[in-house]
């Protein structure tokens, strides 16, 4: 099933492209930093420094898009992307690979009720999401409101490292320009105490603002964080209606049109020969004027974002699993359903924010486990199945043949685990044992589960020693800032 699905026709892909490489010729990208200004007029693109504007024609973009690779490039700079998926990722050709969290301000706490985050609200997400077998890697598990909000970015990255052993966790979120040179030492200290390159643990995430601005605070932390020697993923998210045309062709322009301008930028700064497009879009609601995540124009973008990867060779990166609902409920599922199955279809290498309600303002611990269950039914989708000598089992047919029955043979045993997706939440008796049991629901078992998780898994990755001079950065940037 993974990256399988074509929804355009050769001549909606040449459509596409055309007016893709206009976008980029004609309108150009707002590039709000001196030293990139020089970076592309160095390498050939047109560059208005008066109104900080950079246009790549129509030659200059085609010869880009010659030169990619088809193979991912071998960078080890990071364990896992902060945005997108660097370096040798080989390893998700078939599968996929799960985030839990985003930037959730807010949670949905067990008896239903909205709160703020804390950092021991943020800490026991972060415990809990370490704990479950489907997720690969954790991202910010909620931005706590009980410390300076200038200083959340120090914090955050206290807690994904405090709280998470099993996997790797991390914030790449940079608020202030000024909390850069605390950023980097805190993330020296933390790689020296795991022993691993400073790279993995300290790198940033930075924003286009849509449509096709590289605004002035965006481009100095990526320039500073680049001339350091780290890594700044550069994502966007315009908004059908708003940011981008209504249209969902219009909208795929300018996504196509700002994935090109950032595989540009990764290719001069870091030597990535890959190309990677995002397919990262929301819909503006007329009626609200609320940019909504749970709709299935964003299934549809992915899927042809895809096969424009394809296209060009490139990989895809089709971003959230998010919900618009204000609770557990039937319309979580869905609206993920919306956009997973596409995106999965689609060929993306991953897919992020687990654990969300209504949208990325808030997370669950109760969502979180019914997402870890449901991650599990999509890599399961993502594997396929193999078709062979053993798995066709011709003799085994031929043996039971007519009204046989296969319970009991070897090949049963040995195959059902692998082939059968074994769900550890979701319902799997009959009505009579259910109602003959404690008749619980899905969102019943995933609060007992997590209740259960949070009283016994207390991970502590950091000695003592390490904490204490993350503290001491902190305390630092506090005196010198606030």
């Amino acid at each position: 099933m993974w990256n399988c699905a074509e929804v355009l026709t050769p001549s909606e892909v040449q459509l596409l492209h055309d007016p893709t490489l206009r976008i980029l010729a004609e309108v150009g990208v707002h590039v709000g930093h001196p030293v990139l200004l020089d970076l592309f007029a160095e390498h050939g693109a047109v560059v208005d420094r008066e109104a900080q504007a950079v246009r790549f024609p129509r030659a200059w973009m085609e010869q880009f898009l010659s030169e990619a690779s088809d193979e991912f490039d071998d960078d080890d700079s990071l364990i896992v992307s902060c945005t997108l998926p660097y370096g040798k990722r080989r390893e998700y050709a078939g599968g996929m690979e799960a985030t839990a969290g985003t930037y959730p301000q807010y949670l949905l706490d067990f008896d239903g009720q909205y709160k703020p985050h804390t950092l021991q609200t943020a800490g026991d997400l972060t415990r809990l999401a370490d704990a479950l077998p489907h997720f690969d890697r954790l991202g910010v598990m909620g931005s706590p409101a009980d410390v300076p909000a200038l200083l959340g970015p120090l914090y955050m990255r206290l807690v994904a490292w405090r709280h998470a052993e099993k996997k790797f966790s991390g914030c790449g979120e940079v608020r202030d320009v000024r909390l850069i040179p605390y950023l980097m030492e805190r993330g020296s200290i933390f790689a020296a105490a795991q022993g691993e390159p400073v790279t993995r643990y300290t790198f940033a995430e930075v924003e286009l603002l849509s449509p096709l601005r590289f605004g002035s605070v965006e481009a100095e932390i990526f320039v500073q964080f680049w001339q350091a020697g780290y890594k700044a993923g550069v994502r966007f998210m315009p908004i059908a209606g708003a940011s981008a045309p209504a249209t969902l062709a219009g909208t795929l322009t300018i996504m196509l049109a700002e994935s090109l301008f950032v595989s540009v930028l990764y290719r001069l700064c870091y030597g990535l020969r890959k190309l990677y497009l995002q397919a990262n879009a929301a819909v503006m609601d007329m009626r609200t004027g609320f940019f909504p995540f749970g709709r299935p124009e964003r299934g549809m973008l992915a899927l042809a974002l895809g096969q424009m990867a394809r296209h060009y060779g490139a990989a895809l990166w089709a971003s959230a699993v998010d919900s618009d609902s204000k609770g557990v409920d039937v319309e979580c599922g869905y609206q993920a359903s919306f956009d997973a199955i596409p995106a999965l279809m689609a060929g993306t290498l991953g897919l992020e924010c687990y654990g969300i309600v209504s949208g990325a303002e808030a997370n669950s611990p109760v969502q979180l486990m019914v997402d870890n269950e449901y991650v599990g039914a999509l890599k399961r989708m993502a594997a396929g199945f193999a078709v062979n000598e053993e798995t066709l089992a011709w003799d085994l047919i031929r043996e039971r043949g007519i009204g046989g029955n296969f319970l009991d043979a070897e090949h049963t045993a040995r195959h059902f685990r692998g082939e059968h997706w074994q769900p550890a939440l979701f319902s799997r008796e009959p009505l009579n044992a259910w109602l003959g049991g404690e008749r619980k629901l899905v969102a019943d078992r995933a609060r007992d589960q997590a209740q259960a998780i949070l009283s016994e898994y207390h991970p502590r990755d950091m000695d003592e020693d390490t904490e204490k001079a993350l503290l001491q950065v902190i305390g630092e940037a506090q005196r010198d800032l606030l």
